[in-house]
């Protein structure tokens, strides 16, 4: 039987994982052990806590179909998963049938992409348009992103290190697209609540507020993410 090791350290976890984008910059200093690992068909899957975007705990998991069976089917990894008042669990999107026949996950979820890049992005058009924002715009920058993007995780001034900016209306003030960036746990960038004005599409503030944002993540610290 093949046998599942756990890991108690952010070096061990890196280790573990090949140093993979994730490791390093979703969870880097954030790490909280345990992990577990187990090495199957030649490679390593690996299963750790991660909080969300929002600071809800949970769990992830960078696996192989092969490895994260192993996992799943052990019980200290299982107990691991369902306790510890973990809430969400994120796998490999071609493995979440794999989940669905060993864990109850409710109705709640859904698919998502973890992206991130260490190059600044070229000059975009528009950029120049691009203000920051301050904590005194909360209430529009919400009513903003209700009405053009509902089910954004884009949490306008919730916690101290976000950096919100936006493009406005020259001639009414009125906001027509939305930023942010905010550091995740290992401390990288990461973008959320880009929403344009449903009427003003296509006409690349998305781009330009993406592009700043990029650019200046990529500036102080040597990378960006969007999840």
């Amino acid at each position: 039987m093949t046998a599942v090791r756990t890991l108690t350290t952010r070096a061990e976890f890196e280790e573990a994982t090949s140093r993979h984008p994730v490791a390093v910059l979703d969870v880097g200093a954030g790490f909280v052990g345990p992990a577990f690992a187990v090495d199957h068909a030649g490679q390593t899957s690996v299963l750790f806590h991660r909080r969300s975007d929002h600071g809800v705990p949970g769990s992830s998991a960078l696996a192989t179909e092969g490895g994260l069976a192993i996992l799943l089917d052990d019980p200290a990894v299982r107990a691991f998963v369902t306790g510890e008042g973990h809430r969400h669990l994120s796998v490999p999107r071609g493995l979440v049938r794999l989940v669905e026949a060993r864990l109850d996950l409710g109705t709640r979820g859904g698919e998502w992409d973890w992206m991130w890049t260490s190059t600044s992005p070229a000059p975009v058009r528009g950029e120049d348009h691009v203000v920051v924002l301050d904590p005194s715009t909360r209430q529009e920058a919400e009513a903003f992103l209700a009405a053009h993007s509902p089910r954004t995780h884009g949490q306008p001034f919730a916690r101290p290190d976000q950096y919100w900016v936006g493009v406005r209306d020259p001639h009414t003030g009125a906001l027509l697209a939305t930023g942010c960036s905010e550091p995740c746990a290992a401390g990288t960038p990461t973008l959320a609540g880009i929403a344009v004005d449903a009427s003003q599409r296509g006409r690349g503030w998305g781009a330009a507020v993406t592009a700043h944002l990029t650019r200046r993540a990529v500036e102080q610290t040597g990378a960006c993410a969007l999840g």
